[in-house]
């Protein structure tokens, strides 16, 4: 399934790329474009999320925005995304300006530059929505078992290194070049956003796909409905979690099981328009000859949208399982349209053998009577 570039991310890296580029050949010119406690405004705030102190400074900050990103605006979109990233740049200087008049005074009237207190924002998002990831460390074994780390840990390791240079930070006559008070402000921010947004519970939910499409790979089908359970036990289990299901029945050789979990999640797929899903679910339901079982208009609505493609490919498999079977009341229609996506494939003599099998099966039939129509205009 083709994935939609990431376009609030690279229009960032190219914002604050070019920034740096400009103001480059007048380094005089970053520090009035940033935030100082003792003149705050909001016009600073917002340059001072797009100016950074050099090049390195910039590239750090450029590796994370890059790889935090590009995840995060997968599962939020761009327009929250942006939310997201502005909503935290300002958490993170807000909570540095209140620390500059509190706990640490030496911060009061120097300058703030940089985008990493709205890229912590994003860190704060990603450690929520993705807590049950695990990442596999840099000098881990090769071994099956390797020696990886939750994607919490990681996190939570990060944000006390953050607190503790903040307080050790504190009582010092002269801040640090690395902005603690603003990495946690942006992080704070990013990790409310994503409890407003409900990031944990999707978070949990695509793991627990994930989990079972790796078991169904495996081929361990059992493993897979384990996994599945705490989504399918919800009121209205959701269209992928049924299908996966219906994969795991089919896979154990229940038929009639996989039949109900595959049909009820076409009938979701066709609700909410997901045409990738509704193919899938079709295509095994045609795999295991269910599909004549689904409604006329369930049917009808498949074909629609496999025409709306240009899938007749797709379109001939399922239309091959319909017709294996003589008792069902809608196999005139099916035969005819086999023969007409025949025939568009450029395959005559497919076409015309089908059109024959109509004319025998069904000769008092409108569809045979079109047929024969048809045979006479070639």
């Amino acid at each position: 399934m083709r994935v939609a570039p990431p376009a609030a991310t690279l229009l960032m890296l190219g914002v604050n790329t070019a920034t740096l580029l400009w103001l480059h050949p007048r380094v005089e010119s970053v520090e009035p474009l940033g935030f100082i406690p003792a003149h705050p405004s909001f016009w600073s705030a917002l340059t001072s999320l797009f100016v950074h102190a050099s090049w390195l400074h910039w590239l750090k900050n450029a590796l994370f925005l890059g790889v935090f990103g590009w995840y995060v605006e997968r599962t939020l979109g761009w327009r929250r995304w942006l939310i997201l990233y502005f909503a935290s740049g300002f958490g993170a200087i807000g909570l540095h300006w209140a620390m500059s008049l509190t706990v640490q005074p030496a911060l009061y009237r120097e300058g703030l530059v940089g985008a990493s207190g709205a890229i912590s924002g994003l860190v704060g998002y990603f450690a929520l929505r993705f807590y049950r990831r695990k990442v596999r460390l840099l000098w881990a074994s090769p071994s099956r078992w390797g020696l990886a780390i939750p994607m919490w840990v990681g996190v939570v390791v990060w944000v006390v290194l953050q607190g503790v240079g903040a307080i050790l930070e504190a009582g010092q006559p002269a801040p640090s070049e690395v902005g603690y008070w603003a990495h946690l402000g942006g992080f704070a921010m990013g990790l409310t956003l994503a409890l407003i947004w409900g990031a944990g519970a999707a978070g949990e939910r695509e793991f627990l796909l994930q989990q079972a499409e790796q078991s169904l790979q495996q081929g361990a089908a059992g493993d897979a409905l384990r996994w599945l359970q705490p989504l399918l036990q919800q009121s209205q289990p959701e269209a992928d979690a049924l299908y996966l299901q219906g994969a795991a029945w089919a896979m154990l050789g229940d038929l009639d099981e996989a039949q109900r979990a595959l049909t009820a999640a076409l009938q979701h797929a066709l609700e909410r328009g997901d045409d990738v899903l509704l193919r899938q679910t079709a295509d095994l339901l045609g795999e295991i000859d269910r599909l004549h079982t689904l409604s006329l208009p369930t049917l009808r609505a498949l074909f629609q949208r496999a025409g709306r493609h240009h899938e007749r490919e797709r379109a001939l498999r399922w239309l091959e399982s319909l017709t294996r079977h003589p008792e069902t009341p809608e196999r005139p229609e099916w035969l005819l349209l086999r023969a007409s996506l025949l025939e568009q494939q450029g395959q005559t003599d497919a076409a015309r053998t089908v059109l024959q099998q109509l004319m025998t099966d069904y000769p008092d039939s409108l569809q045979a009577a079109m047929a024969r129509l048809e045979r006479k205009r070639h």
